[in-house]
């Protein structure tokens, strides 16, 4: 298993703990995220606050990775199910697909869909 693939299941092992210290040693001081449901967030911090409230919402989280390929080297495109539980009790169900892309051992930039 390559290095990128690597890095990325850890992403998704940590954001399932909600260890959000961990998520943020996974990032570059420069990285950056885009949602189609949240928008555009422009550095760590940046990101690690859209996180905070996103998992400060949920009572519990799980992503499934349905798919995981390194389309080219660094890139990593995962087909993924989320099943969440809102702090109300309200369950939050869905699928996407995220970009990850790897750049100096660290993610550079995730896109989700």
């Amino acid at each position: 298993m390559s290095a990128a693939l690597r890095l990325t299941e850890q992403y998704f092992a940590y954001s399932n703990k909600s260890n959000l210290a961990q998520v943020a040693q996974l990032l570059s001081e420069s990285s950056s995220y885009y949602s189609v449901n949240l928008g555009f967030f422009v550095g760590k911090k940046d990101i690690m606050a859209m996180q905070t409230a996103f998992h400060s919402q949920y009572q519990t989280v799980q992503w499934t990775i349905e798919q995981l390929a390194e389309i080219k080297p660094n890139v990593v495109e995962i087909e993924f199910s989320f099943d969440g539980r809102l702090q109300d009790g309200t369950e939050s169900k869905r699928q996407g697909r995220e970009h990850i892309l790897i750049y100096g051992s660290l993610i550079q930039h995730i896109t989700v869909s």
